[in-house]
C-alpha cells in the first residue's frame, strides 16, 4: 500500500481528513497543523509509519493517556473484503450509532479482515501551546506514585513517561553521565492547551513534583525546549541499542495501580533468568514497555530461556488483569499466548468472524489466528 500515499483532503469545517493508507502519520500531522488543526495519535514512529498501519494495529503513542488511540480517530474506512467487494463503513460524521461498529472492528484487525484503501480521520483544534517538566526521582517506586498523585490532583496531562534505572544507566552510557539528572527513574510530564492556563499549570506542576520528592527538576516552557526532553526520551531507545543486546520490545498494559507490582516482577524475573529487564513508557495509561534485553538472541539455548522468560511476564500480565497488546498488536510474535489472553469464547468469536469475512483465509495468513 506504500504508493497509496496522498491526502486527498483536509476540511476544517467538517473536522476531517481523508487520507490513503499509505500517508506517513507524521506528514498528516504537519499538514493538519498547517491549517490550525490537530491529528492527536503520536507513534514514536510517526516519521515513518502510515496511517493504514496505525489502524491495522490500532497504534497508539505518548500522547494518548489525555487524547486516545487510533481508534478513537477513525470516523471512516473504504475496505476491500477478501470477496472483492468494497465496504464503506462510518463516514464523516462525529457521531455515529448507525448500525454495528464495522469501522472499529477494522481498527486492530492486523489486515485479516479486508485491506483498508481510504481513510477518514477525526481532527480537533491544535492546542495554543505546550509545556514540559522533566523530573528524576530515587527510584521507579517513587516515580510511580507521583504519577498517581499528578492525576489524583485533577491534572491530565497530555502525556505522562517513565523510565527505569536500568535505562537511565544505558543512557548514561550512550550520552555521558552530564546528560542525565540523577536518581534511578525519570518522568516526563507534558501539559497543553491556551497559553494562560499552560504557564499557571506549569509552575504548579513544578512545586508538586517538589512535593513529591523529585530530585532534580527540568523546564521546558516552549516547544523548542520540549523538543529537547522528548529527544532524551527517543536516546533511551537508542541508549539500550548502544549496550549490543537484542531488544525484545513488549507493549503489555496494566492497571495502573499495578506499576510497581510490574517493575518488582520485571526486577525478580531478571534475577532468575540473568536477563536484563529495562522498563519505560507511558505510565499514565499503564502501557510499560518491557524491554528483555538479550546477548545472541539467534542462539538456540538464549532463544529457549528468552521466549520461557516472555511466557513467565505474560502470564504474569495476565492475571494482573493486564494485556499482552497496548499497542503493536499481535502478528506472530505473541502468537503463541493468543489463546490464554483471550480465553475460548473470545478466540471462538474471533475465528467465527475471521470466517465470515476471508472463508478462504487469503488475507495475512498464518497470523494469531489460525
Amino acid at each position: 500500500m506504500m504508493r497509496m500515499n496522498q491526502i486527498l483532503e483536509i476540511n476544517p469545517a467538517d473536522g476531517v481528513a481523508v487520507v490513503q493508507p499509505g500517508v506517513i502519520t507524521g506528514e498528516l500531522q504537519q499538514a493538519v497543523r498547517e491549517h490550525g488543526w490537530y491529528y492527536p495519535p503520536d507513534p514514536a514512529s510517526l516519521k515513518e509509519c502510515t496511517i493504514g498501519g496505525n489502524i491495522a494495529t490500532n497504534a497508539g503513542g505518548p500522547r494518548c493517556l489525555k487524547y486516545g488511540v487510533t481508534k478513537q480517530y477513525a470516523l471512516g474506512l473504504e475496505t476491500v473484503l477478501a470477496s472483492g467487494e468494497v465496504l464503506r463503513s462510518g463516514g464523516r460524521c462525529h457521531k455515529n450509532s448507525t448500525g454495528f461498529d464495522l469501522t472499529s472492528l477494522m481498527v486492530g484487525s492486523e489486515g485479516m479482515l479486508g485491506i483498508i484503501t481510504e481513510i477518514t480521520v477525526r481532527l480537533i483544534p491544535h492546542p495554543q501551546a505546550r509545556a514540559m517538566l522533566g523530573a528524576s526521582f530515587v527510584d521507579f517506586a517513587a516515580a510511580a506514585q507521583a504519577v498517581q498523585a499528578i492525576l489524583d490532583s485533577g491534572t491530565l496531562p497530555s502525556a505522562l513517561e517513565i523510565t527505569d534505572g536500568f535505562t537511565m544507566a544505558a543512557a548514561r552510557d550512550y550520552l555521558g553521565n552530564d546528560k542525565l539528572p540523577p536518581g534511578d527513574a525519570y518522568l516526563m510530564v507534558e501539559i497543553d492547551g491556551n497559553e494562560e492556563t499552560v504557564s499557571r499549570e506549569l509552575a504548579r506542576l513544578q512545586q508538586f513534583l517538589s512535593d513529591q520528592g523529585a530530585l532534580r527538576i527540568d523546564e521546558a516552557p516552549d516547544e523548542d525546549a520540549c523538543e529537547r526532553i522528548w529527544q532524551l526520551r527517543r536516546d533511551f531507545s537508542y541508549s539500550l541499542k548502544h549496550t549490543g543486546l537484542t531488544k525484545l520490545n513488549e507493549d503489555i498494559v496494566v492497571p495502573r495501580s499495578k506499576l510497581v507490582e510490574l517493575v518488582n516482577f520485571a526486577t525478580q524475573l531478571q534475577q532468575d533468568t540473568g536477563i536484563p529487564i529495562a522498563c519505560f513508557g507511558h505510565a499514565g495509561d499503564g502501557n510499560i514497555h518491557t524491554n528483555l534485553m538479550v546477548d545472541n538472541y539467534a542462539d538456540p539455548a538464549t532463544k529457549k530461556k528468552a521466549d520461557a522468560a516472555l511466557d513467565s511476564l505474560f502470564t504474569w500480565i495476565i492475571g494482573n488483569g493486564g494485556v499482552i497488546s497496548g499497542e503493536h498488536g499481535i502478528g506472530l510474535a505473541k502468537k503463541p499466548w493468543i489463546k490464554q489472553a483471550l480465553g475460548e469464547t473470545s478466540m471462538a468469536v474471533h475465528r467465527s468472524i475471521k470466517d465470515s469475512l476471508d472463508p478462504k483465509g487469503i488475507l495475512n495468513p498464518g497470523k494469531f489466528l489460525d
